[in-house]
């Protein structure tokens, strides 16, 4: 058994997860890791626990998983130096971007390192063009969705339409795009964000030609792995050879999902910090 799989045990029999971890005194070649969540604990461990043990592996640190209990947790951990290695979605990077400097760039599905969000309606709802979006109700993910609300806010913004004055938004249950297509299909809300490739996630369920894409809107970057600057350079260094060397096809991105990591693309990160911050 793995050190990943052992570690999946212990949390599947402990259900708590180890925020203690984050605040215990670490050895100097200590790097503790977290994964923006997601998904629930045991599932990132499934998909990055062979990821921390290559890392360890590869790049000769002892790596330890640190769960944060949300979004906001994962934040503070990152801002504070108590997550050292972090991989998080792209309006997270942007929120922790000061005190963390971006190695690689993960690249995944068609679009590879970006993706965007799609604004999606009812085809019978009489809504044909942006201009129409005013006044109306809409369901986001949630304020911190890359693909499901910064991605539509700053294509509509660059229209002419703040969604938070000239729309009305709320937040799907459990800030889930599915919610997002069903709040849309039952008439609940007018409109919906979701990122692009949300949009068939419930075909099942629904008739999907009752609904129509209005528009694709901002290309963002993917989800960023970083380190924070605390990091010394030499480690840094190791970690990033070690991600941009991962085998394409091998068991750790299978794992994760991904097809690989590259090199960030600073002007890509740059505007998205714009986009995000708002500066």
């Amino acid at each position: 058994m793995g050190n990943w799989q052992k570690k999946l045990v212990v949390m599947a029999m402990a259900v708590l997860v180890q925020l203690a971890c984050a605040g215990a005194s670490k050895a100097v070649d200590s790097y503790s890791f977290a994964v923006l969540p997601r998904f629930f604990p045991v599932v990132i461990l499934e998909r990055f626990g062979p990821l921390a043990d290559y890392l360890a592996e590869q790049a000769d640190i002892d790596v330890e998983f640190v769960m944060p209990k949300n979004f906001a947790d994962h934040i503070s951990m990152v801002m504070r130096g108590k997550v050292l290695l972090s991989y998080q979605n792209p309006v997270v990077y942007a929120k922790v971007s000061r005190q963390v400097k971006p190695l690689a760039v993960a690249s995944k599905g068609k679009d590879k390192t970006r993706f965007r969000g799609i604004i999606i309606v009812r085809t019978d709802s009489g809504i044909n063009t942006i201009e129409d979006l005013k006044g109306r109700s809409v369901s986001i993910v949630s304020l911190q969705s890359a693909g499901g609300y910064i991605s539509q806010r700053d294509f509509l913004m660059k229209k002419g339409i703040d969604v938070e004055m000239d729309m009305i938004p709320s937040g799907s249950p459990g800030n889930k795009q599915e919610n997002v297509i069903l709040d849309v299909f039952s008439k609940k809300v007018d409109v919906g964000f979701i990122r692009e490739s949300a949009l068939h996630r419930v075909d099942k369920v629904i008739d999907p030609s009752k609904i129509k894409v209005l528009a694709r809107t901002t290309w963002l970057p993917n989800w960023v792995f970083a380190v924070h600057k605390s990091v010394p350079l030499s480690v840094a260094a190791r970690i990033r050879e070690a991600l941009l060397s991962l085998p394409a096809g091998g068991p750790v991105l299978k794992a994760a999902h991904l097809q690989g990591f590259v090199e960030p693309d600073q002007h890509a990160l740059n505007e998205l910090k714009k986009i995000v911050l708002r500066r």
